[in-house]
């Protein structure tokens, strides 16, 4: 947990529980904000309540992510989920991973302040502790900037087999 004391007070920590309905809410809005700024349909048709309490049953049973968020006063103003893929083990290796980064949203009145880099830089600190080799991520097409300023290259060609 990293904690910034002063008058921003924010705090980056790994989601609990009681942050679910929270995290529900944002991405709630996320997929809404999409849908509006980017011609995308992914609410339509949906209830907000039916798919707050499908995606909290998710977090609470299903889930195998590590969710990391930045908060300011109790309140998640951003989070990025993070899952550890073992890798098979190798004779003179020792034990190690390959993180997936997903779901990465700021608040919009946060956007453009630096929060995504800290707790990106948080997540790669933490991986690196528990002998993770590499990030992935699927960026949108919006978001790669982003990623390359923040150490992302697309330097290896992962082959995909849509099903």
């Amino acid at each position: 947990c990293i904690r910034d004391r002063g008058e921003n007070d924010k705090v980056i920590r790994l989601a609990e529980e009681k942050d679910f309905l929270q995290l529900a809410h944002m991405r709630w809005e996320h997929k809404k904000e999409d849908d509006a700024t980017y011609g995308e349909d992914n609410i339509k048709g949906i209830e907000s309540d039916e798919f707050i309490k499908e995606y909290i049953n998710f977090l609470k049973t299903e889930s195998v992510y590590k969710i990391f968020i930045m908060e300011k006063n109790e309140q998640i103003i951003a989070a990025m989920f993070v899952t550890m893929i073992r890798k098979v083990p190798k004779p003179n290796k020792k034990e190690s991973y390959i993180a997936y980064l997903t779901n990465v949203y700021t608040l919009k009145e946060y956007r453009n302040q630096g929060i995504g880099t800290d707790i990106l830089s948080y997540i790669k600190n933490y991986l690196k502790q528990n002998r993770c080799e590499n990030i992935i991520v699927w960026p949108s097409d919006k978001a790669i900037d982003w990623y390359t300023r923040n150490g992302f290259k697309s330097e290896n060609e992962i082959l995909e087999c849509e099903l």
